[in-house]
Parts: structure tokens; sequence; C-alpha cells
């Protein structure tokens, strides 16, 4: 592997770069038109309960597990995957 793209892996630049993608992620299905908004408040809202979840239970071996909170819940129900993408970005960068 080339020594550029081992740095490339490293939290320092997956981390922010996987946020950037949840973001752009999140700002696309917020703004396509959709028939069942229902089921899509409801599928983001289980996805991302789903993700805090399993980042409680086996997020040790990525570095990051997420008290089970009523803030952590509230994020990852509102916002989804994208909003613990977030949390874990802000706890890497200790804000």
């Amino acid at each position: 592997m080339p020594e550029n793209l081992h740095m490339l892996l490293t939290a320092r630049y997956l981390l922010p770069a996987l946020a950037c993608a949840g973001a752009l992620w999140m700002l696309y299905e917020y703004a396509r038109p959709r028939k069942h908004r229902l089921a899509a408040v409801l599928c983001g809202t289980g996805s991302g309960i789903a993700a805090l979840l399993l980042l409680h239970r086996y997020g040790g071996t990525l570095g990051f597990e997420p008290a089970l909170n009523i803030l952590n819940l509230g994020v990852s129900a509102v916002a989804g995957v994208p909003g613990v993408l977030l949390l874990m970005l802000l706890e890497r960068l200790r804000l």
C-alpha cells in the first residue's frame, strides 16, 4: 500500500471525510421530493437509532462507544446516520 494512501486511511482524515459524506447524503435525502414522507422519517429514525446501538455495542473496535443517553438518542433519531457520524466526529475532536 502506498504511504500516502495509508495516511489518508487514518482516523484524522477518514472521520472528517465520512462526516462530509454524511452531510451531503443528508442534504440529498431532505431535498428530494417524496410520496411517503412518514415512511422516510421512520426509516431515517430507525437507521439512526440502529447505528447508535451498533456503535454502543461494537464501537470499541473503532475507539468510539457512545453512551445511550437522551441527547445521543435525540440526535440519532432526528438526524439519522449522519447525526451519529456527527457525534463520532465531535467525540474525536473533543468538542
